[in-house]
């Protein structure tokens, strides 16, 4: 019985075992199974969050591509509306370029028919002679001079000795008798190379003088017609010249060309410009004066003070008194009382002085090539006035006095 009751006791021990064993492998199934369904759900929301971040970060690039979108359609516009502005721009400027070139052309244009329509010597009416250049005699000797009056400008040079001799220029007028006619100088081949190809009448030369002036265009009329020695002086104060008859015989001859003289009767400029009724030059031994005269618009040339006239007695009159500073220089040429002859050089720059209607207007000349015209421009750069008429000519070299008042 002992021995039943072990083996039942014994059995029933096992069986508790295998129940306890059952029941903690049950309860390690249990938690196995809840770590599993902990990181399935673990997964799922790693899964989830994964997905939203994902959606998150579509939505973010959608937000920045529209964004973008929006910058390139902005800038797009912006773009379009600048080009406009700049086709309005560039479309308003090319219509303003047009209209100030068109408004160009026609100042052109009526300059050209300005220059047609009035003389290029005297700003009046346009003549078709030719320019004759005459060397003259200015001192007391040679005074009163034949046929000056009728000269459309007027030139007074330095020459050996301290003198002055004169240069007219005739072409709206061409006189019948002018004189006494004088040897030709260095200056002259320089400064009337200005007018183009004009006729130079003279007596003679030195070698120097003669040498440029073959080497030059000037137009040689010593040898032409129309020359005589008058019985009003004596040698060599009577050699005189019929300048029309002189252009007749004379072939080849060009039309007048501008020296560089810009003309106009209204000169709104100049009223400001210091009121000088009173000019006096003095080169060495010459001097030359011109006074005002207001009712008649003109200045009257004199001589030590004293009214200048010519042969005939007509009065030595100009619109214009321009003193041009020129330097002087020795040219080589020697005379017989062994003074130097002089180059009174009109090309390069300088200073002048613009007399007209009593008014004194200052600047600067401008000629680098011998064959152009010269520039006479006034502080402004601007071309200066001369008025309509006739003009006299100051080449003052640097010994020269002057004064104005």
């Amino acid at each position: 019985m002992s021995s039943a009751l072990a083996g039942s006791a014994s059995s029933a021990a096992q069986q508790q075992a295998r129940a306890e064993a059952e029941k903690l492998a049950a309860a390690r199934s249990r938690a196995q199974a809840q770590q599993l369904a902990a990181a399935r759900a673990k997964a799922a929301r790693a899964a989830k969050a994964k997905a939203a971040k994902a959606r998150a970060d579509q939505a973010a690039k959608a937000a920045q591509a529209a964004k973008a979108e929006r910058a390139a359609k902005a800038k797009r516009a912006a773009d379009a509306k600048a080009a406009a502005v700049s086709a309005a721009q560039l479309a308003a400027t090319r219509n303003r370029e047009a209209r100030v070139k068109e408004a160009r052309d026609r100042a052109a244009e009526a300059a050209k028919a300005a220059l047609l329509r009035f003389d290029p010597l005297n700003g009046g009416i346009r003549s078709t002679n030719p320019v004759v250049a005459v060397k003259i005699d200015n001192t007391s000797a040679g005074r009163p001079q034949y046929g000056l009056a009728d000269a459309d400008v007027v030139y007074v040079e330095q020459v050996e000795g301290g003198l002055t001799r004169l240069i007219g220029v005739f072409h709206s007028v061409l006189p019948a008798e002018v004189g006494p006619v004088r040897s030709v100088r260095s200056t002259d081949v320089d400064l009337l190379q200005s007018y183009g190809r004009p006729l130079l009448a003279f007596s003679g030369g030195a070698g120097g003088p003669l040498a440029m002036l073959a080497s030059s265009p000037l137009m040689d009329a010593s040898g032409g017609p129309g020359y005589w020695r008058s019985h009003a002086k004596h040698a060599p104060y009577n050699l005189h010249v019929d300048v029309k008859r002189l252009v007749g015989g004379i072939v080849g001859k060009q039309p007048a060309r501008s020296p560089g003289f810009t003309f106009g009767t209204a000169y709104p400029a100049a009223r400001n410009a210091p009121r000088r009724t009173d000019i006096s030059v003095t080169m060495e031994a010459g001097h030359t004066g011109f006074r005002y005269d207001a009712s008649a618009g003109n200045y009257r040339v004199n001589h030590s003070g004293i009214p200048s006239t010519d042969a005939a007695g007509r009065p030595l009159v100009t619109k214009n008194v321009l003193v041009q500073r020129v330097v002087d220089l020795p040219d080589g040429t020697v005379d017989t009382n062994g003074q130097p002859s002089l180059l009174s050089r009109t090309t390069g720059k300088g200073n002048f002085s613009l007399f007209r209607n009593g008014r004194e207007i200052t600047g600067r000349w401008f000629r680098f090539q011998v064959d152009g015209p010269t520039k006479f421009l006034d502080a402004a750069g601007k071309p200066v006035l001369f008025d309509r008429g006739r003009t006299w000519v100051m080449l003052a070299p640097q010994t020269a006095r002057i004064s104005a008042s």
